[in-house]
């Protein structure tokens, strides 16, 4: 021993290097403790010693007293220099292995949870008076705000891109600039995605709409959709009364749905497949179903019709139209049973009669497969319809309709098949035209609905009548990127795909000068109070764009396929209600979303489709006839990718803006 060393001259173990007791309930302790601490215990002390010495003993915990004696843990950090889990394990433990040390040793009871709470000093007294602090703030950013812990803890939530972008512009942002980008960014999904920041507010384990995350939310003044949604199931089916009266139909679109009757009717002679091609924002799913109901109402159709769809979102959008329809053109005191398949929805009931089946392709493709007994009956159904027929080309949506009895070889007995689709453009998409006319018996039910069988002149018909807004248009210019800079395998995908790779799309869209000039185009070129729909290029650049317009003073989300589907619904909805003025999203809104009130279109994306760019931009070309708008802004963002000579798809349709409009 040496000789510098003292003991305490007490029998029993030698203690060297002892500080001053401290009381176990100290604040530089573990103030959390003293509730769970017997009476006897409440004047308890904690010595730290450099090292302990017991002889005959195990080195460990020692009571003398009413002290407590605990030995440092030493830990050889050079074994763990190639383990980094291991070291961040170990690192994370060093915190809280004094207490567990002495609730083991006081046989306090504790589990790990409570362990966990005393080590960061959340009493249920602390935690309510911190959640009251933060509740009585005013805004939810400042909320937000205080529950992570400060500007320092917000600024870590914020997309690498987004800090870039706020680093670059030469502007400080404030704490609460921190807090409504990372709100702009997130949705309600923030608090969640903050979590790890909240432990000290005992912030829930789940946050799907559990009880505890509705309690937490509510605790500190958010609304109860922070939460998040339990995944619930929906109704397996709707009945729908009618009638209820809808607007009639455009007179091109009742020629449509006549031809779809006469389909249904057998007056094609032995042909029962067809297709609708009409533009998007032009009414196809409303002139599909009405012509069927019609036929069930007038023309004796009768048996199960079968509606296929590839996302959830189509799904629904297609149940609601088979409930307004109904509702408006059903038969009298006829009850039409809607029933729902996709998610974990139950089984619809095998009726075959006034009773339409909602499905998205995958999931029938899984119960057609793996439970073909229990789904039989859908091939006995009159009529099987195709929403987005040109995805229908695809090998999951070929392979149910050979479960269906629907073989490239038509026959007498086989069902109706119906597919509807956005009209073709010139170019590139006229062979994928004429493999899905092939699909649908080379039988397009939309002709000689329209003046003009070209799609072009179909488009400035129905501008001509208000069904379609007229277009403005303005170029944003983006960046440029040398082709050379990408891999050979990313310079092969962009020559095969209507979009750019994705790792392409992510490194263009980090551009923060790029990103700039977008916002800058916006704030210039769109009014404050026009709702406006923004197609980013990555799913962290719609999350920057979204937080930039925010903290320009724009009400902005993002949305992606990373969002909750319920924080994506809401943010649809409250686009749709007027809270929400720009909607920022990727990869989503191509298809089946309706905002009539849509004024204008960012497309920030490179798109080299020009159908893929038509659905996108239809989204804002709703006309007055359709409760849209009279004109709608197209601002397309031009990047030049040197040397790579594909046109992007905004160029191939300038007969579409209306060069003349002041």
């Amino acid at each position: 021993m040496d000789g510098d060393e003292e003991t305490d001259g007490r029998d029993g173990p030698e203690f060297f290097g002892e500080e001053e007791p401290v009381l176990l309930t100290d604040e530089s302790l573990w103030p959390g403790l003293e509730e769970y601490l017997p009476l006897h215990r409440k004047e308890c002390r904690l010595v730290r010693c450099e090292r302990i010495l017991v002889r005959g003993e195990e080195e460990g915990c020692v009571f003398h007293n009413s002290d407590v004696y605990i030995s440092e843990i030493v830990v050889d950090l050079q074994e763990l220099a190639g383990d980094e889990d291991g070291l961040s394990a170990i690192l994370i433990g060093l915190g809280s292995h004094r207490l567990r040390s002495v609730v083991k040793e006081l046989e306090l009871g504790l589990n790990p949870e409570e362990i966990e709470k005393i080590h960061l000093h959340k009493t249920p007294a602390e935690v309510e008076e911190r959640r009251v602090a933060i509740r009585r703030l005013p805004t939810y950013a400042e909320r937000l705000l205080e529950a992570v812990g400060g500007p320092r803890r917000m600024a870590l939530y914020l997309p690498k891109s987004l800090r870039a972008a706020l680093k670059g512009n030469g502007a400080v942002p404030t704490a609460l600039d921190l807090a409504e980008a990372a709100i702009a960014a997130w949705g309600t999904d923030v608090l969640k995605h903050c979590k790890t920041s909240l432990d000290r507010l005992d912030p829930p384990k789940k946050w799907a709409g559990s009880a505890k995350a509705v309690e937490f939310v509510r605790a500190l003044g958010f609304p109860e959709e922070w939460a998040g949604e339990r995944g619930k199931r929906r109704d397996p089916f709707l009945e729908v009364e009618g009638p209820r009266p809808l607007p009639p139909l455009h007179a091109y679109q009742r020629t449509i749905a006549d031809n779809v009757r006469k389909l249904l009717r057998g007056e094609y002679g032995a042909e029962r497949r067809g297709m609708i091609g009409m533009p998007t924002g032009s009414g196809k799913t409303r002139v599909a179903v009405q012509a069927v109901v019609e036929a069930m109402r007038d023309d004796g159709f009768s048996g199960g019709v079968l509606w296929v769809a590839d996302r959830g979102e189509l799904c629904e959008q297609a149940v609601e139209a088979w409930r307004q329809v109904w509702s408006s053109e059903g038969a009298k005191a006829a009850w039409l049973r809607v029933s729902g398949m996709w998610g974990e929805q139950d089984e619809p009931l095998p009726m075959t009669e006034l009773h339409v089946v909602v499905a998205t392709v995958q999931t029938l493709a899984a119960r057609l497969s793996k439970r073909p007994d229990e789904y039989g009956f859908l091939a006995d159904f009159r009529l099987v319809a195709f929403d987005e027929a040109h995805r229908s080309i695809a090998p999951t949506s070929t392979s149910v309709m050979e479960e269906l009895g629907l073989t490239r070889f038509q026959r007498a007995d086989e069902p109706f098949l119906l597919g509807l689709t956005a009209t073709p453009y010139r170019g590139q998409d006229e062979i994928e035209t004429a493999r899905l006319v092939r699909r649908y018996g080379r039988k397009r039910l939309d002709w000689g609905a329209f003046a003009s069988d070209d799609s072009e002149a179909v488009i400035r018909e129905l501008q001509g009548i208000g069904v379609l807004a007229r277009a403005d248009h303005k170029v944003i210019e983006g960046a440029t990127f040398p082709f050379s800079a990408f891999s050979g395998k990313e310079r092969t995908q962009m020559w095969d795909s209507p979009w750019l790779p994705p790792s392409v799309e992510k490194r263009i869209a980090r551009n923060t000068e790029r990103t700039g000039r977008i916002v800058e185009a916006y704030k210039e070129y769109v009014p404050p109070d026009w709702p406006a729909l923004v197609f980013a290029t990555s799913v962290e650049h719609a999350q920057t764009l979204a937080a930039l317009l925010e903290l320009k003073g724009i009400r902005a989300r993002a949305v992606s396929g990373a969002t909750s589907r319920q924080t994506r619904r809401r943010a649809v909805e409250e686009f749709r209600g007027g809270e929400i003025k720009a909607l920022v999203n990727y990869g989503v809104f191509r298809e089946g979303f309706d905002a009539p009130k849509t004024r204008a279109i960012i497309v920030a994306r490179p798109v080299y489709s020009p159908n893929l760019y038509f659905q996108m931009i239809g989204r804002g070309l709703r006309g007055p006839e359709n409760g849209g708008n009279e004109r709608c802004l197209v601002l397309d963002v031009r990047d030049n990718i040197e040397t790579f000579d594909r046109a992007l798809a905004f160029s191939q349709l300038d007969w579409l803006w209306d060069h003349d409009h002041s």
